[in-house]
């Protein structure tokens, strides 16, 4: 499926995947997103020479430090909207791995050309009624204009979980939630769920 909004990823990818949340428990939210942060950046590092020999090293990267870590139940029923609350069990399953897998694919390509950036971090602010906080944070590197990086966490157990990404004040969950409702309306619900690799059989 093609993703009009690759340009918003291209622009995002670096910034989520810094959004790996550590298994250590007990950690802040504000914690999580720093010491993890450094972990990614030293890993692509350390990574440096086998992933220009081997790109495609980068979606297991992505698979193993970001894919258990990222609530994707919640991110794809905002994507959806109401149209989520028609699909029964199955279908919200392909759906939502149709989408992972949409996701991994941008972030591993867009990665690969990772540069290094200062990372500036504001604490977390509380947000809604469900324990959920944004986390801000504001990149920049000489000569080019700052960007900033909302992550959206919610508790889950002793651990902190994205929902979703805001680039300079743009919702990646909105953008996509625009994109899948012109699809949907043109091509309709039951053709656009089967335009997913993972609802086809």
């Amino acid at each position: 499926m093609k993703n009009p909004y690759y340009k918003l990823l291209k622009i995002a990818v670096f910034f989520y995947f810094t959004s790996y949340i550590n298994i250590a428990v007990g950690l802040t939210a504000d914690e999580t997103v720093y010491e993890t942060t450094q972990e990614i950046i030293d890993r692509l590092q350390k990574e440096k020479d086998r992933l220009k020999a081997e790109p495609e090293y980068i979606q297991e990267i992505v698979r193993e430090l970001i894919v258990p870590h990222l609530d994707f139940s919640t991110m794809s029923a905002l994507t959806m909207g109401k149209n989520w609350d028609i699909l029964n069990g199955n279908i919200r399953e392909c759906v939502s791995h149709g989408f992972k897998n949409l996701l991994v694919e941008r972030y591993a390509y867009v990665l690969l050309s990772y540069r290094k950036q200062d990372i500036n971090y504001q604490s977390a602010i509380p947000i809604g009624e469900e324990d959920y906080v944004s986390i801000r944070q504001t990149l920049s590197r000489p000569e080019v204009k700052p960007s900033t990086i909302e992550y959206r966490m919610r508790p889950d157990g002793d651990l902190w979980k994205v929902v979703d990404l805001v680039i300079d004040d743009v919702s990646l969950i909105r953008n996509y939630r625009k994109m899948f409702n012109k699809d949907i309306k043109h091509q309709g619900l039951t053709d656009f769920i089967y335009s997913f690799d993972e609802c086809k059989n």
